[in-house]
């Protein structure tokens, strides 16, 4: 067939133009998008800083709020199967352990400047096997709160603390490893081993210095601690009235201890009526208290964008964040400079001054066997079930040593 050169030209031309209407009309980007889960309570707390980034950054993001309870085990459905989150925010630091070996999280790249930010014992809280896989917003950790008609002094030693004075909230049958933790650490006996990777997986309350504890439990009993089971509004109402002198709790506990419950409706107002301080030692070393942090991950999904997301998550650590949260919940900044801000209000003060040690609880991923465990054993020996508590507290070593060397 002939092939005419009118032909060519014009389909010459017409190659141009496609070519010039290419290079002049240039494709529109798609605005990045973020999915983010978040505890559902939790929800009213990040919106106002989540929408304040979004809308600086131009990235549109979906706040999605999930029920706590199904939250953590939901991650591991999702994400392998490439429909999960690209964020979590405002879950436990200790669901690290348990999300990182089930293959849902990516280690979080953070800049060293950001990072000396943070208090630094909230950051470990997210470190697990030498890696940080999340950030810290805010924390919280017990202290002690006492009458100060009826203890103007803080005590310094446990030695000063009498009987009948003292409450530790604990169950008969659970005990209550948490709240009595500062006791048990001042023994020198923690409960795992640690290195400047975050908690081992090896036990460090199973020689003489937890033995110590066990018999010390034994020694004080009920008498010393509070009876079992004593009851919330009991508690509350004997700090107020000053039947019991010193309770170990956390700042959960503030808004009745001001206000007061149908048995002592009298107002309560800090460093007036009650004050927070230290937990002294009881066994001759330094009392630590655990520290819990809820913070954000980045999940593993095949879609997440990582860059958007770190830099959401940087934000959110942040100074203006951080002083979100406790305008809206009266939460302790994790960030230095917000807590600077919160540390106005006096109870946020207080309990971050008694926190100063504080430890961040263990985020292993057998750590819902040891508290149970470990709970029971504490309970058995404070109710004088334990006619051995040496003995008993070496069974639970051996028992709990079992389970973590099993998995």
């Amino acid at each position: 067939m002939k092939i005419r050169k009118s032909s060519i030209a014009a389909a010459v031309a017409t190659l141009a133009t496609g070519a010039m209407l290419a290079v002049s009309t240039p494709a529109i980007a798609a605005t990045p998008t973020l999915l983010v889960w978040v505890d559902s309570a939790r929800k009213a707390t990040f919106a106002t800083p989540v929408a304040d980034w979004a809308k600086a950054n131009g990235v549109t993001v979906t706040l999605t709020g999930k029920d706590f309870g199904q939250l953590r085990d939901s991650l591991k459905t999702v994400v392998p199967a490439g429909t999960g989150p690209d964020l979590v925010i405002g879950a436990p630091h200790d669901w690290t352990g348990n999300l990182a070996a089930a293959g849902v999280l990516r280690p979080v790249n953070l800049s060293a400047a950001t990072s000396s930010t943070l208090a630094s014992n909230a950051l470990a809280g997210f470190l697990f096997g030498g890696k940080q896989y999340g950030v810290p917003f805010y924390t919280e950790n017990i202290a002690l709160v006492r009458n100060l008609k009826k203890a103007p002094k803080a005590p310094t030693t446990g030695a000063q603390i009498k009987d009948g004075e003292l409450v530790i909230g604990y169950s008969a049958t659970g005990g209550d490893p948490y709240h009595f933790y500062p006791v048990q650490s001042s023994f020198g006996a923690p409960v795992f081993e640690s290195t400047s990777k975050g908690w081992t997986s090896t036990l460090g309350m199973d020689g003489a210095a937890g033995t110590a504890f066990a018999k010390y439990l034994a020694t004080k009993g009920q008498k010393f601690f509070g009876k079992a089971d004593f009851g919330w509004d009991n508690s509350v109402c004997g700090i107020k009235n000053g039947t019991i002198k010193y309770w170990i709790t956390g700042p959960w506990a503030i808004s009745s201890i001001e206000g007061g419950n149908s048995k002592c409706t009298a107002k309560s107002v800090i460093n007036k009526d009650f004050a927070v301080s230290a937990i002294p030692s009881f066994g001759g070393k330094k009392a630590q208290q655990f520290m819990g942090a809820k913070g954000g991950y980045i999940t593993n999904s095949p879609s997440t964008d990582v860059v958007n997301a770190t830099q959401l998550l940087t934000y959110l650590a942040g100074k203006e964040a951080g002083v979100n949260y406790f305008n809206v919940d009266s939460f302790t900044p994790a960030n230095k400079a917000a807590l600077v801000v919160a540390s106005a209000d006096p109870v946020i003060k207080a309990f971050a001054a008694a926190g100063a040690n504080a430890v961040p609880m263990p985020n292993i991923v057998a750590m819902d066997s040891v508290w149970d465990k470990w709970g029971k054993t504490e309970a058995k020996i404070l109710t004088g079930k334990s006619t051995n508590p040496a003995a008993d507290w070496k069974s639970m070593s051996q028992a709990l040593t079992d389970v973590l060397t099993s998995k």
